[in-house]
Order: structure tokens, then C-alpha cells, then sequence
């Protein structure tokens, strides 16, 4: 019966190729979920490449983990369970893994991994718009950006707001809705993959901003009135120049009083 149990054993191997999603810069862990009563494994060896190539190992007591350059100072082994944790993931460590455990006496078993590796979501971000309708409601446009491509965008607001336009474009979704006057809404851009989800919430408050007075232009009568009266005083002044100039001018063309008439006079004062 032994010798029947350790040829099931041998054959043992647990499910199929588990699938493993890690994200960029982050730690993962290939957990091949032993039963930790067992504390008869006697070795553990991770390979990746065809399964010629030994990244992790634990042998004859002694466990090591720089066995490929690759990931030298970016895995961790737990002897116990057979987890490897790696470390700073990057999209080169996406590939297959195989784990073989042996046991004292028990034969080995076998298990393997699939590692995808995946950027993190981003975080959406929203930006508004808000204008005035003629009955005294707040219009807003709202637009919500996402830098990962292929999401699926979806808008919710607390508390309800009337929703009238939903467009999207590339990785960018619009959408206008109606407020009341003096109403404070929580718009949320809700994006989301088959992995993961992200949202983004902005909080928008429908208040009348004052219309600001236009600026009155200077009147340009003040400077018209200036101007006329600034003529008449030149007119008068060249006025009264030109009569001085005048008067002047007629005492210098006098005739002058001639010696003959002098004599004339004086003789006939004598007779």
C-alpha cells in the first residue's frame, strides 16, 4: 500500500497554471499554498525559462536566492510554505514559474505560476465648466481624464443632479448636467478595468457670481467745451493785438508838418 501512496505522490501535481497579477514597482508572492504542518520538505527550487533555470533554491539547509542576475537582491524564499515573494516588479518578470518541493521520503510535487504584470490605475482627474441658464439653474461641463488607456468611465452624483449629456473620446469622458441655484453637488468620475477601479470626486457649488459693471469711457464733451473756449480766448487775444498794432501803426503814417508852412503861419499871425 506505501509503495501505492508514493507513486500518487510522485505524480501529484497541484491544479494547472494558477494565474498571478503583479503591478509595476510593487511585490508579488507565488504561493503555492503547502500544508505548513508538513515540516518534512527537504527542497524547494523556482525556475523560470523552459524550467533549466534555477532563481531561488533552498538545499541541504542552505537557501539561496541570487542564482540569476536578473533578480538578485529581489526575491525572498520562505522555506516553510514555498512562497517567493519578488520584489520591484518589472514587465520582464512576467512569465511562467515552476515550484518543486521535495519531501523526506514523500517524493516531490510540483506547481505552476503564470505572472502578468499590469500598470496601477491611475487616478482619474476632473475639471469643470459652469455657466447660467436662463431660469436661473447652473449648467455644468464636467470633463474626466484618465492616462490609462481602455477604461470604462462612469459618472455618479450625491446628491442627484439632472444629467443631460454623456460623450466620451479617447481616454476623456464629458458630461453636462443641471443644478439648482445654491445647490452643492459631489460629481465622482468612476474609472475601472476587468482588474481594477479608480475615482476621482469634485465637489461643486451652483452660486451666482455678480455681473461685473462695465467700465463707463470718459465723455469727450468736457474736452470739446476745453477746446471751443480755448479758441475764443486765442480769438480775443489776436483781436486785441491786432488794434493795438493798428493804432500804433496810424501814428507812425501821420504827415509831417513841413518848414514852408511854419513860415506861412507865422507870417500871417504878424499880418
Amino acid at each position: 500500500m506505501w509503495l501505492l501512496l508514493l507513486f500518487f505522490q510522485l505524480l501529484r501535481v497541484v491544479g494547472s497554471n494558477q494565474q498571478v497579477l503583479g503591478f509595476l514597482g510593487e511585490s508579488v508572492t507565488l504561493s503555492p499554498a503547502l500544508d505548513v504542518t508538513q515540516r518534512n520538505i527537504s527542497s524547494i527550487k523556482w525556475l523560470i525559462l523552459s524550467n533549466d533555470t534555477w532563481i531561488a533554491t533552498y538545499q541541504r539547509g542552505k537557501t539561496k536566492t541570487d542564482h540569476f542576475w536578473r533578480y538578485r537582491g529581489r526575491l525572498h524564499l520562505d522555506i516553510s510554505s514555498g512562497d517567493l515573494m519578488i520584489k520591484n516588479l518589472t514587465r520582464k518578470d512576467a512569465m511562467k514559474y515552476v515550484l518543486e518541493v521535495g519531501f523526506q521520503g514523500d517524493g516531490e510535487i510540483s506547481h505552476k505560476f503564470v505572472l502578468r504584470v499590469e500598470q496601477r490605475l491611475a487616478q482619474p482627474r476632473v475639471t469643470k465648466h459652469q455657466g447660467w441658464s436662463e431660469d436661473g439653474s447652473c449648467m455644468v461641463t464636467l470633463q474626466c481624464s484618465s492616462p490609462n488607456p481602455s477604461v470604462n468611465f462612469t459618472w455618479s452624483a450625491t446628491p442627484l443632479a439632472t444629467i443631460l449629456i454623456e460623450g466620451f473620446r479617447a481616454n476623456t469622458t464629458f458630461l453636462l448636467a443641471s443644478m439648482g441655484a445654491d445647490q452643492v453637488v459631489n460629481f465622482t468620475c468612476n474609472t475601472a478595468t476587468v482588474l481594477e477601479s479608480a475615482r476621482d470626486t469634485l465637489n461643486v457649488e451652483c452660486v451666482r457670481k455678480p455681473i461685473p459693471k462695465p467700465t463707463p469711457h470718459p465723455s469727450h464733451c468736457p474736452h470739446f467745451g476745453y477746446g471751443v473756449l480755448l479758441g475764443t480766448c486765442l480769438g480775443v487775444l489776436l483781436t486785441v493785438i491786432t488794434y493795438i498794432l493798428r493804432g500804433k501803426r496810424g501814428l507812425c503814417i501821420q504827415p509831417p508838418v513841413t518848414q514852408s508852412t511854419s513860415v506861412a503861419t507865422e507870417e500871417n499871425k504878424t499880418l
